[in-house]
Formats: structure tokens, C-alpha cells, sequence
């Protein structure tokens, strides 16, 4: 949404919204101009052209009687970027897993080497601070394409991306074989589809490039290692430097990078601007850096990408205790992942679990935190209170802390870094 708020206000518009609760990306949404407000009141809507709205924004919300009884009519996010995206050649990428970090990077390596294109992310990558890369005129737009609510059927790509694909959102889908075919829709909207191996036999498509660690994939990734601080591969032959940790990045970058290729970049050219790659907010971001304390900030709110978080700090941080602040978002995703997010979790040394974050839902009988916790595997695990979590953070004592989940723990971050530094220096 704020992206979208962004383009249209670059693009002169006059631009108003609103937030459940002060963030730093609505401190800068405000210093850029655009109005936030933070209250319910009607009387703060202003009469607009348009009404957007996102699927995160519950019903009930008085916002939608008010507009409707004025004679207003929303459209929902994902409408607002299929008017933005008509006309234009696409490149979406989607994928329950990677998609942000995915588009950043090719948002980055064509804005870098081709400078003629927009793109709308879902997180705000480092060297930009902005999830927007907007163009007067862009040949090529580059969008996230989310599952969510069927919101990618609603484009037309050129090319598109499927990076992975795992049960998600199933209060939507029901069922995964449900998910899994309106995939193949979008699949099947694409000139051309670049998709990570584990998935390509899903997809049966005239024009298909396959990517992975196999030697029959189109695209093979091979030599993944670390070393002075910077993840080394390689692709077709090409070496590339990443300052993106973990295996599951350096995939994600390959997809980027044949995406690239496909539009007649040279390997040298993306080898030079994939370095030069800073990452994106919230995703393996490194927060504090400091003698025995590491802190570690990431959006992982599904079970493989909690497992891929821990497993990336295992690789960098060797024989370090790795401890886990976790909030879960949403009843029904904990409800149909429980076990799964017990096993992932439990890879972790020590778990600070919070309540569970329900965003748009209602509480679930039967599902909770402290349900959870029970099914974790670990001697060191403790349900706490927001209020309570950074003693909570102070008393595991591990090497490396990694905040993981995608409701409103990034509040967080700061108070935990700012604990974790001074009790450093004591």
C-alpha cells in the first residue's frame, strides 16, 4: 500500500491514509508529504477519486460504511496495481516464500543496469529506503505478486517468477491443490515463467526456465559458499558476490538474475550490481553487530522460512547458542501450521514465543501461543507479553538473536538492540 501511495504521490496526486499505528514507514510516508492518520474517526476521511483498500484492513471498519454512504467505491490494493501495471510489459514475481527479496534484487540489478523501469515491492530495500523505484515512463514494471486473496490473477505479466510454493493462506484457498491451481493461472498469464525446480513439474508451460542446485536445471546454481562476509556463487559459469546470507538467497538472486539475462543484460554487468546489492528491511538484517551480540531482524511467518532463518545463522554463526523471538500471525495460520512451526522453531537453542498477532481474524478456540509452546522440543522457551520481551530477550543469554514474525514485533527491534548494546557495554 505505502508504494502505491508513494507512486501516486511522486506521480502529483494528493495522497491520504491510514494506519492502526505509528511505524517508522508511516514517520516517512508523513515526512514525504503524504497524510497519515491513525484513528477510526470518519470525520478524518477526506472525498477522494479514490478509495483503496487492502485485505489486511478488517470489515468492520467504519471507513467502508462512511464511503459507501457518501457515494464512494473502493477498489481493493491490488486493483489500484493492475491500473498501473495496463499498458506496460511486467515482470511479477510470486512465491510463498522469497518474492520480496526476489523483486528487490531485480528491481535493483535492471534499475542498475537499464534505467527505465518502476517497481512496486513489499518491503523497503536498504540502498533505496523505499519500496518504490518509480519512472516517469518505465518500459518494464516490476511488482510482488501476492497470493493473498487471489490478488495476482489480477496481472498480465511478461515474465513472471514462482520462487516456491507451500500451503499458505489456506483461510483463503481451503486447500492447496486449490492454491495450487490458481498458481497455474498465473503461471499461465506469462510470456515466459522462470520457477525454482522443486516446483517446475507443476507448471506445464511452452516457455519455461528452470533454476536450482540441479545439474539439469536451465539455470544451475553451484559453489555456494561464505567468506569475508559476503555469500559467493555461481550461475552458468558466472561467479557472483552477495551480501545476502543463506542458501535460500543466493536462489533467490539466481531467479533475478536469469530474469535479467532474458532481457539481454550481460552476466559481467549483474555480477557488478548484484554486489553492490544492500538487502531489504526486515529480511536477515543485521540490527546490532556487536563483540559477543548479534541481533537479527526477519519477517518469517511461515515454518520453511523460520527453518531457513535459523539455519542461515547456524551457517554464519557457528557453535553460537541462536535464540528465537517469535510472534505467530494469525488464528488460522497457527491453527494449520502448528506442528509445523513447533518443529521449526525447535531447530533454535531458546524461543521467546508472544501471543499470537491476529491481525484481520478473531480468536480461534483452541489456538494459542501458549498451545504452541508446549509442542516445542526445547528445555529453554517462554511465552511472553509484548510488554515483557525485551527481559525476557536479556535473560536467554544467546549469541545471536533473531526476531522473526510479520504482525507488529518490529516495534521491537529497536527497544530489544538498545537493551542487548548496553547490557554489551556493562
Amino acid at each position: 500500500m505505502s508504494a502505491l501511495a508513494r507512486y501516486y504521490h511522486v506521480q502529483g496526486w494528493q495522497v491520504s491514509g491510514y494506519d492502526k499505528t505509528p511505524s517508522p514507514l508511516t514517520d516517512e510516508l508523513i515526512a514525504e508529504g503524504i497524510t497519515v492518520v491513525f484513528t477510526e474517526d470518519v470525520e478524518h476521511i477526506p472525498e477522494a477519486e479514490i478509495y483503496v483498500y487492502t485485505p489486511a484492513v478488517p470489515s468492520s471498519h467504519p471507513a467502508f460504511k462512511w464511503v459507501e454512504s457518501s457515494g464512494g467505491n473502493w477498489i481493493k490494493r491490488s486493483q489500484l496495481l493492475e491500473l498501473v501495471t495496463q499498458g506496460k510489459k511486467t515482470i511479477a514475481i510470486a512465491g510463498t516464500h522469497g518474492k520480496t527479496t526476489t523483486t528487490s534484487i531485480v528491481a535493483h540489478l535492471l534499475h542498475q543496469t537499464s534505467a527505465n523501469v518502476s517497481a512496486f515491492v513489499g518491503g523497503v530495500m536498504a540502498g533505496y529506503n523505499s519500496n518504490l523505484i518509480a519512472t516517469a515512463d518505465p518500459e518494464y514494471v516490476i511488482v510482488e505478486a501476492d497470493e493473498y486473496d487471489r490478488s495476482f490473477l489480477r496481472l498480465n505479466p511478461s515474465i513472471a517468477v514462482i520462487t516456491s510454493l507451500d500451503p499458505d493462506h489456506l483461510d483463503i484457498y481451503g486447500t492447496f491443490e486449490a492454491m495450487k491451481a490458481d498458481y497455474r493461472t498465473f503461471a499461465g498469464r506469462s510470456d515466459l515463467l522462470i520457477v525454482h525446480e522443486s516446483i517446475s513439474h507443476e507448471f506445464d508451460h511452452t516457455n519455461k526456465i528452470v533454476y536450482g542446485v540441479n545439474p539439469k536445471s536451465d539455470g544451475v546454481l553451484s559453489n555456494v559458499g561464505y567468506s569475508n562476509g559476503l555469500f559467493q556463487f555461481e550461475l552458468e559459469r558466472q561467479a557472483y558476490q552477495c551480501q545476502l546470507p543463506g542458501l535460500h538467497n543466493a536462489l533467490n538472486a539466481s531467479a533475478a538474475i536469469l530474469v535479467a539475462s532474458n532481457l539481454g543484460v550481460s552476466p559481467s554487468r549483474l555480477a557488478d550490481a548484484l554486489s553492490e546489492f544492500k538487502g531489504v528491511r526486515r529480511r536477515f538484517e543485521r540490527v546490532v553487530d556487536k563483540g559477543h551480540v548479534q541481533l537479527i531482524d526477519d519477517y518469517a511467518h511461515h515454518p520453511k522460512e523460520i527453518e531457513a532463518a535459523i539455519q542461515t545463522a547456524r551457517m554464519m554463526f557457528e557453535n553460537a547458542e541462536i535464540g528465537v523471538v517469535f510472534q505467530p500471525h494469525l488464528y488460522s495460520r497457527t491453527k494449520d501450521f502448528e506442528d509445523e512451526f513447533a518443529s521449526s522453531l525447535s531447530l533454535a537453542d531458546k524461543v521467546v514465543l508472544m501471543p499470537i498477532y491476529p491481525a484481520r481474524e478473531l480468536p480461534i478456540d483452541g489456538v494459542s501461543s501458549a498451545n504452541l509452546l508446549k509442542k516445542l522440543t526445547l528445555k529453554t522457551k517462554v511465552l511472553a507479553p509484548k510488554t515483557e520481551v525485551v527481559n525476557a530477550v536479556l535473560s536467554l543469554a544467546a549469541d545471536v538473536v533473531l526476531v522473526l514474525g510479520a504482525g507488529d514485533i518490529d516495534r521491537l527491534v529497536q527497544p530489544i538492540a538498545t537493551a542487548l548494546i548496553e547490557k554489551e557495554d556493562a
